[in-house]
């Protein structure tokens, strides 16, 4: 899987929570004093100038990596709207912009949102911080941002947006890894198969908990295995044609189960079970699947030889709903 976007880490040291009233112990609420990465927003800014800025609001949000669908699509409407291409800078335009407020909040009534965030403020802010972080938000920064959101002062998609912007030390570093994981992850998903199986609540969920597992020592450049392995479990095994099943079925089976049986003290197919046509092993493919990949009972004593790969070729056919 080839990597198509270049990585960038941007998250900014705007001084942010001057628009919110912001300050306190917590280093989550503090603005940030060391850039890592910018890119100054000029009038010949190109879409993929907004992919980092764009994956970061995914990752704060909904704690998993973007689709390129929606990274495409989220780009080009900042783009379109001129947005600053760093963290901060977009939560500072917060407000400012109409149409990019309303982009900025629309994650926030996502069908995904509502499935994530059911509970009160108090939940969200912590999962925002776990999403983030890896860790529980402390007291302090969980009243100053929950507050804000209950007294109206700010959305939940701003706050979570904010609370990135924020970051520094540790949990900037942690941020960063999880922003690179996500970018990779993204950047991976380059067949239509891969991209079509990263779609709905359940898929996400399975790659929001390969994110989550990036922690202060994941080794974010080889990492890739475990992306390719989340991908992998999405798509599922390739799909099983019967002439595969058929052509392990008259090698090892039919020698016995047949109207002519060719293996010797056989006259007769056992049970009277014979898989000459497809509407006979069709008719008898929940008998194969339990004797040849269950219990392996069959072919008895493995006379002809069935291999387990064979037998998982059954199984995988079985379990897709015999194609």
């Amino acid at each position: 899987m080839k990597p198509f976007i270049k990585a960038v880490l941007p998250y900014a040291c705007a001084a942010l929570l001057a628009s919110c009233g912001g300050g306190g112990p917590d280093p989550a609420m503090a603005p940030q004093s060391t850039l890592l990465a910018t890119v100054q927003q000029t009038s010949s800014q190109v879409v993929t100038d907004y992919y980092p800025v764009v994956q970061g609001l995914y990752v704060a949000y909904f704690g998993r990596p973007a689709d390129p669908a929606g990274l495409a699509y989220y780009a080009q409407r900042y783009m379109e709207e001129h947005a600053p291409t760093d963290v901060g800078g977009v939560s500072q335009a917060y407000g400012v912009n109409v149409n990019l407020t309303a982009l900025i909040d629309s994650f926030g009534t996502s069908a995904e949102s509502q499935a994530l965030y059911p509970g009160d403020n108090d939940t969200f802010v912590n999962a925002i911080y776990r999403n983030l972080f890896s860790r529980d938000a402390e007291p302090a920064g969980k009243a100053f941002w929950v507050g804000n959101i209950n007294s109206g002062a700010m959305t939940r998609a701003h706050a979570a947006l904010a609370i990135m912007a924020g970051a520094q030390t540790t949990d900037l570093d942690l941020v960063n890894k999880k922003h690179k994981v996500a970018t990779d992850f993204t950047n991976s998903l380059d067949m239509p198969a891969e991209r079509a199986a990263y779609d709905g609540l359940a898929a996400n969920a399975v790659v929001r908990t390969m994110l989550a597992g990036v922690g202060p020592g994941t080794d974010v450049n080889n990492f890739q295995g475990t992306i390719d392995s989340t991908i992998a479990s999405l798509v599922g095994p390739p799909q099983v044609s019967f002439s595969q099943v058929q052509a392990i079925i008259n090698q090892r089976c039919i020698g016995c189960h047949s109207a002519n049986p060719t293996i010797p003290g056989f006259n007769t197919a056992p049970l009277g079970i014979t898989f000459d046509t497809e509407a006979q092993i069709r008719a008898h493919a929940a008998d194969i699947y339990q004797n040849a990949v269950v219990t392996q009972f069959m072919p008895y004593g493995n006379i002809t030889g069935m291999t387990d790969a064979e037998r998982a070729l059954i199984g995988t056919w079985f379990n897709q709903g015999m194609p």
